[in-house]
């Protein structure tokens, strides 16, 4: 296991640069993980205040697989967040 340092609130990554780390630790900007895992890119941790520990994005899978799965997560939002708008805008012109 690794250390790593997460955003106070959002749960993102910070750094994990011990110095840096600290000091938002000590300015309670931060916490500190002691159970980030080895070996994954920090976009895929968030900090789970919940359980006090590290969530991984595509957890089980190698750094390929969880970024295709983040892609087909950020292409379904795109797609819902097109029909919203169009029916949105479908309203609008009902209205009018």
């Amino acid at each position: 296991m690794a250390t790593y340092y997460f955003k106070v609130g959002s749960g993102e990554p910070f750094t994990d640069k011990t110095d840096a780390g600290d000091s938002a630790v000590a300015a309670g900007e931060a916490v500190k993980a002691d159970n980030a895992p080895d070996g994954v890119e920090s976009w895929r941790m968030t900090y789970n205040f919940s359980t006090n520990s590290v969530d991984v994005f595509g957890d089980g899978k190698d750094e390929a697989g969880a970024q295709a799965d983040k892609a087909a997560a950020d292409n379904a939002e795109a797609a819902a967040n097109r029909t919203a708008t169009d029916e949105r805008a479908a309203a609008d012109k009902a209205d009018a």
